[in-house]
């Protein structure tokens, strides 16, 4: 019932001005929408985490690189810039190395060792990194629901009533990362394992992609240190050319050449958890806006009963304070 129709039934209109503020307020709030129990506050907002990561889920795992209507997001990793995922650091910089390899003659011998034409893996490294992602994506909505069930909140309130517009999101990522983690990285294992890619004239796993990559890489960096230890040796003649070359690759910019041992499935389920949390997020931020218009967009992934209290959680900030 709207306030303005509570003040006439009190104080009817030839009355109102004559009316005790501090009554009409007392029957006003007496009449507001039930206050709500921390237990409905604390399953509202595991169940609005829940619907998140359930579009989350779906939305990650499109690959088409469209808008999805759901989330008003681009779908898939790949092509939303905001969540795509890049290289790791170590191996951009592997790749930053190999091209000034190619400057010099001495750098070119090295190359040589491995034979084949480094410049091609790294979009094919990325776009395989984020097709295993989109692919684990699809299969994290149980991983997040188990997670999510399992939480305890401290301060269900302040996060309901608070400025924070993500801030369920929030209390999420940081009470649960570990436990997703461990859940979510099998299933990104066993996705570089199936999704394909190509590379080279052919196809690959994913798996199959990076692990072809690193072995070329570090037989690289094996000639690289063979060279150190040359020049090293107690064997004048041979010392005094690998030290000429070391010196052409150092005048270069060639930094040291170490093995490569990127763990690419550890990296890529952070990041993978790092765009499901952003999309879990976003749901948020919808609902807390206009939880009628969120909760109608992704009428397929809420029950009616979740739904219903999902609605009178988030529209109950509208009217109580923590």
């Amino acid at each position: 019932m709207k306030k303005s129709s509570v003040l006439f039934s009190v104080c009817p209109l030839f009355m109102l001005l004559s009316c005790d503020l501090s009554t009409i307020k007392d029957v006003t709030d007496s009449l507001d929408q039930t206050k709500l129990t921390d237990s409905q506050i604390i399953s509202g907002l595991k169940e609005s985490l829940i619907l998140g990561s359930k579009t989350a889920a779906l939305t990650l795992s499109d690959t088409s690189g469209l808008v999805s209507g759901i989330t008003n997001e681009m779908t898939g990793y790949l092509a939303n810039e905001l969540i795509r995922i890049a290289l790791p650091a170590d191996v951009e910089n592997a790749f930053q190395t190999m091209s000034l390899l190619s400057n010099t003659s001495a750098g070119g011998a090295l190359l040589a060792v491995a034979g084949v034409d480094f410049s091609k893996y790294r979009e094919a490294i990325i776009r395989g990194l984020n097709r295993g992602a989109e692919n684990a994506a699809g299969l994290s909505a149980d991983v997040f629901k188990t997670a999510i069930s399992e939480m305890t909140f401290s301060s269900a309130k302040e996060i309901l009533f608070g400025n924070d517009s993500t801030g369920a999101t929030k209390y999420l990522t940081t009470t649960t990362s570990g436990v997703l983690y461990t859940g979510f990285k099998p299933i990104v294992q066993s996705s570089f394992s199936a999704v394909e890619i190509s590379a080279f004239g052919r196809q690959y796993t994913v798996e199959g992609v990076w692990n072809d990559f690193a072995e070329n890489f570090n037989k690289v960096a094996g000639a690289y240190g063979n060279l150190v230890a040359t020049a090293a040796s107690g064997d004048l003649i041979k010392a005094a050319v690998a030290k000429l070359s070391l010196n052409a690759l150092n005048e270069a910019g060639v930094p040291p050449i170490d093995l490569l041992s990127t763990d690419i499935v550890d990296f890529t389920t952070g990041k993978a958890l790092d765009g499901l949390f952003y999309m879990v997020g976003q749901q948020e931020l919808k609902i807390r806006r206009d939880p009628m218009a969120a909760l109608t967009a992704a009428a397929d992934f809420v029950t009616e009963t979740a739904r219903k209290l999902i609605e009178k959680v988030f529209t109950s900030t509208e009217d109580q304070t923590v």
